[in-house]
């Protein structure tokens, strides 16, 4: 996964799984900030493997929702730059849920998901900025 800026863009991204977060609890992969062209990105992103995707969005949920760390990087891009901020959820993936079943594990943990992106080595890296 990538974020390409364009001129007059930010882009961070922050590994939280091992970094930022390095206790036990419940956690995703990784954090984009994105500021440009009017717009503020908070962009969760899990990694996940086929057989486990619906861990996923509980762990977007719980980082979302429970992780104070989170919030305070949430309101640092909040203040950085002008604009109304959007948080966003990817959930990478080698599989793939049926939209029904994605449709009930949001409802299931209160966060909607961009999009369930499916990676394999011989594909193209999906660029967040698509989604954005």
């Amino acid at each position: 996964m990538t974020l390409t800026p364009r001129r007059g863009e930010e882009a961070k991204a922050i590994v939280l799984d091992g970094c930022v977060f390095t206790d036990n609890n419940m956690k995703c992969d990784v954090l984009y900030l994105f500021s440009g062209s009017g717009k503020k990105v908070a962009a969760l992103v899990e990694l996940k493997g086929a057989g486990d995707i619906r861990h996923a969005f509980e762990q977007l949920a719980y980082t979302r929702k429970r992780r104070p760390e989170y919030q305070l990087l949430k309101a640092a891009l909040e203040q950085s730059a002008p604009g109304r901020l959007l948080e966003k959820a990817f959930i990478v993936t080698n599989g793939m849920l049926p939209k029904p079943e994605i449709e009930k594990l949001e409802n299931a943990h209160g966060i909607r998901v961009s999009a369930v992106l499916q990676s394999e080595p011989s594909n193209k890296i999906p660029d967040l900025r698509d989604w954005f």
